[in-house]
């Protein structure tokens, strides 16, 4: 529903989403080509490069987006096609690299993680096991000049290197705590791509299956997923993998930009200095993406699970044989080198819910499925259109309803679920929290950190809501207030 915190829950609209250029941009130029016969000057065209991206924004490739509008003095913009390649089969990254390489769009990024599956393994050392665990060291590695000839690899595949950004932190993310090697024996694990990463994976004992870094894949079946913080939430990873292993990181997700065999030498070069500019500000961002996430997760009383030092060791025992490779080979091998001189004694970014907010009490609305419909005079009494009500269901008939279901799921855990119903039945997620009830009077905490309250009546199985907080013309007691819940099971 607009304007309810569920219709972007989970979703970053950045800054650079909402310029990124659509039009070529002018500015003011200087030189005798640029002036006009009166003496001043006149507009200047920017150059517009198109960039591949194959998840729903730009995120952390926002400071990217920045520094060369900076570095370029505005003659050189980045206009994004977000979510490329979606519905194609295949790996989405090894797509969009190939896209590039063809000269498809000008320019492109993709995990280090994914190369060494097109045959380049130059990257392989930054997301070496259990190596780079921490923003500050993934920032020094990248800043360094280890990176310059894993850019030159690129060539290979018909592409030039533009620089390496700092991504966020991976971890284990689990049906069970997935801490020691015993937990991920035997264990079906997702993973993103790359072969060097499934094969860490399978080193640990486990059953590998990719999933699009583009799509959100089902996660039922699945023992665990390697992911990183700020994805698990607009995901729902957590409603059926709750554990997260805080104090293991097990290696990065750099951003590995490059450019197409169109884009002119004179471009490269201020691209390829923007992507230096932007080494700190990218760290910044996955850091602030990260904790953001983590607020919500402790919301939804995610279980932060701790390996022993004894697992640590364990694990890192586990993955030799992915170490060993890299040792056999010499670049790799300095790479690694470097690294581990640059680590020095620091240990991983740890991660745990020492500051989150109390859980709710104990809940005393009887658990279950209740649903509502909502009329178009409901919608129109607090000011919505019914447009608005219903634009999340592609089906063009839904304009022609004169009612919405709506769905509110409670569990004996406190927490709670707002389903969407559309036309086909298809009940979509659109807010998630906990909830506590102190008398006749209940709070809501969304994950994202809406609160509301209102009077709860509970007759047999159904629930009335009134004098929804924080008004009568907010999304929450349209959805909330205007007609009793019923219990469907």
């Amino acid at each position: 529903m607009a304007g309810s915190p569920g219709a972007t829950y989970g979703r970053r609209m950045t800054r650079t989403a909402l310029i990124s250029v659509l039009a070529v941009a002018t500015l003011a130029g200087c030189g005798s080509d640029d002036s006009d016969r009166a003496g001043g000057t006149k507009p200047v065209e920017a150059k517009v490069l198109v960039m591949a991206n194959a998840n729903n924004a730009p995120d952390e490739l926002e400071a990217f987006d920045d520094a060369v509008a900076r570095v370029s003095g505005g003659r050189l913009r980045i206009k994004w096609l977000n979510e490329y390649g979606r519905g194609r089969d295949g790996n989405a990254e090894v797509n969009l690299i190939r896209d590039v390489s063809a000269g498809k769009a000008d320019l492109g990024w993709a995990g280090s993680r994914v190369f060494d599956e097109l045959g380049d393994p130059a990257f392989n050392p930054l997301h070496a096991p259990m190596t780079i665990d921490s923003y500050a060291l993934e920032e020094q590695v990248l800043s360094d000049d280890l990176v310059e000839p894993m850019l030159d690899s690129l060539e290979d595949l018909g592409l030039r290197g533009i620089g390496v950004l700092p991504g966020p932190l991976r971890r284990p993310l689990g049906k069970r705590p997935l801490r020691g090697p015993d937990d991920w024996a035997g264990a079906l694990v997702a993973t993103s791509g790359g072969a060097q990463i499934e094969a860490a994976l399978r080193s640990l004992g486990a059953s590998v299956r990719y999933d699009s870094p583009a799509v959100s894949e089902p996660t039922a079946d699945l023992d665990g997923i390697e992911t990183h913080v700020a994805a698990i939430p607009g995901n729902h990873f957590h409603r059926d993998l709750p554990y997260l292993t805080g104090n293991v990181v097990l290696w990065p997700r750099p951003f590995v930009l490059f450019a197409g065999p169109d884009v002119s030498a004179d471009y490269l070069a201020v691209l390829r200095k923007a992507a230096k500019a932007a080494i700190p500000a990218a760290a910044e961002l996955s850091r602030s993406f990260e904790g953001e996430a983590r607020q919500e997760l402790c919301r939804a009383q995610v279980t932060f699970a701790s390996a022993s030092a004894a697992q640590v060791d364990a694990l890192r025992s586990a993955f030799e044989p992915v170490s060993d490779d890299l040792q056999r080979d010499e670049s790799a091998s300095r790479a690694m080198a470097r690294i581990r001189e640059l680590r020095g004694a620091r240990g991983p970014d740890a991660m745990r819910c020492a500051d989150a907010s109390e859980p709710a009490t104990r809940a005393t609305i009887p658990p279950g499925m209740y649903r509502t419909h909502i009329t178009r005079a409901d919608a129109a009494e607090r000011g919505f259109s019914w447009a608005s009500v219903v634009e999340s269901d592609p089906n063009p008939e839904a304009l022609k309803t004169k009612t919405r279901e709506h769905r509110l799921e409670f569990t004996e855990q406190g927490t709670f679920t707002v389903y969407d119903v559309t036309m086909d039945g298809t009940a979509n997620i659109g807010w998630e929290g906990s909830y506590s009830v102190y008398r006749d009077r209940i709070t809501v905490n969304g994950n994202e950190g809406t609160t509301i309250t209102a009077h709860v009546e509970i007759d047999g199985e159904r629930l009335r809501f009134t004098d929804v907080q924080p008004g009568p013309e907010t999304p929450e007691a349209l959805t909330w207030g205007s007609k009793p819940f019923v219990k469907m099971d």
